[in-house]
């Protein structure tokens, strides 16, 4: 054989290998990419995440207003704050996670460790970037060099119809984080329940007739204020479908979530040495109807769903509702330190816990072709005990938000996602009623 027949043949051979390659590719990338630790036989860890770049104008600025704009007030309209433009260029909210799953027992018990991380957090004492004050970190640093925040960190424990979670991750009040809405911002929003915390749970999960499960779950978590030496305690029952899906909560993913109906409650212990104890409790109903659902359960293609939820609750202001004072001032107990801002105020010099009542709906629907996604709702939260704290023109009783948003969907690893957001906020100012605030917001999301 020639020197010239033998490279040819090396040519033809590496060119089916690249082809076989490129046909191969869409394909592969769609499935989990794991790698093996060899030191415990079968072992997997799977490498997840996206990078998401934001581009945010709001109508309005606000010092609290950073990539989440959470239950946090707006800058009243006479003010320079409320008549300017803010524009945010921000990676922040991208995300890196490890799932490491174990082999299964002999006797049938499954274990996970999920480990993942963003990188909203602060790096300095000032929770968001303050020009001129002492200890301050400048923009600069917050948002080119953020700090890594743990979002979730816990051990996962399965065993037939029971499932234990230990460690941090969402709050089961409002079943989190099945009826998200479907939104471009990174979240939370106004009226959200929202929050992760450390806490043992336990789950049972019933099947029935294949076809619906019905969960029950408990947990002991990480108090609300430390100082109250209880636990804050949860308890949730959730009826859901297994066939009847549609997709739902699109962000960076895509997931199809079941036909489904929730309620969850709270306990809040908080406790001071000398301005009074309180119970706080809260009560949230979730809702999931798939109005065009999935033909086969998996093909998000031409769904539309709804999601909605209520909540109404006692001292979970600033906690389960990110942001959320109404105007509020905090308070500091002489003997007893600070309670974060949200769960309670001073009424006739004595503890009040804030009375806090949301809302929401939200519609998406996928095209067919699932290249092309939109998605609308409406939220609102209210402090329903506010003349319990005076007549304050600072003071917000009520916050409402609307939204519409597009995504395109070029590849399964690729988005593009373009929201318009207004929040109204209605304070008891009677020279300055209403405050509003436009966000226009483009995302680009890769996800692995």
């Amino acid at each position: 054989m020639t020197i010239r027949k033998t490279i040819k043949r090396m040519k033809a051979v590496l060119s089916l290998i690249l082809a076989g390659g490129m046909l191969a590719a869409p394909v592969v990338a769609d499935e989990p990419a794991t790698f093996t630790i060899k030191a415990i036989k079968d072992v997997n860890v799977r490498l997840y995440g996206f990078i998401e770049n934001d581009v945010i104008n709001d109508s309005t600025q606000n010092s609290k207003f950073a990539e989440e704009p959470d239950n946090n007030l707006i800058a009243k309209p006479n003010t320079y704050a409320g008549a300017h433009h803010r524009t945010i260029m921000s990676i922040r909210n991208s995300r890196l996670g490890f799932d490491v799953t174990m082999p299964k027992t002999d006797f049938g018990l499954a274990s996970e460790g999920i480990f993942e991380m963003d990188f909203l957090g602060n790096s300095a004492p000032n929770t968001l970037p303050t020009s001129g004050a002492p200890g301050a970190q400048p923009e600069r640093d917050f948002y080119n060099n953020p700090a890594v925040r743990i979002r979730h960190a816990y051990v996962n424990l399965t065993d037939g119809m029971w499932n234990a979670k230990i460690g941090q991750t969402w709050s089961l009040l409002g079943w989190q984080p099945y009826y998200f809405p479907s939104e471009a911002i990174p979240q939370p929003a106004v009226g959200q329940l929202y929050r992760r915390f450390a806490q043992v749970r336990v789950t049972h999960t019933l099947t029935i007739a294949d076809a619906w499960t019905l969960e029950t779950a408990v947990d002991a978590a990480k108090p609300a204020e430390m100082n109250s030496g209880n636990t804050e305690d949860h308890a949730g029952i959730r009826f859901a479908s297994t066939k009847w899906k549609a997709a739902a909560g699109i962000g960076s993913g895509l997931p199809l979530v079941g036909l489904s109906a929730a309620l969850s409650g709270a306990w809040v212990p908080v406790r001071t040495g000398t301005l009074g104890n309180s119970n706080g409790s809260a009560v949230a109903a979730d809702l999931l109807i798939p109005i065009i659902p999935s033909k086969d359960g998996t093909d998000p293609s031409n769904n539309l769903s709804l999601t909605a939820e209520y909540s109404n609750g006692r001292g979970i202001g600033g906690v389960e509702l990110a942001g959320l004072t109404g105007g509020i001032a905090g308070v500091t107990d002489p003997s007893s330190g600070a309670i974060d801002s949200g769960i309670a105020g001073l009424s006739n010099g004595l503890l009040d816990l804030i009375h806090s009542q949301t809302w929401r709906s939200n519609l998406t629907y996928v095209f067919p072709g699932a290249t092309w996604s939109t998605s609308a709702g409406y939220a609102e939260a209210s402090i329903l005990n506010m003349d319990d704290y005076g007549t304050n023109a600072g003071y917000a009783p009520r916050m409402q938000y609307y939204y519409v948003n597009g995504m395109f969907m070029p590849l399964s690893w690729l988005r593009f996602a373009l929201e318009w957001a207004q929040t109204k906020d209605t304070y008891n100012d009677v020279n300055a009623r209403f405050a509003y605030n436009n966000r226009i917001q483009f995302t680009t999301y890769l996800t692995f």
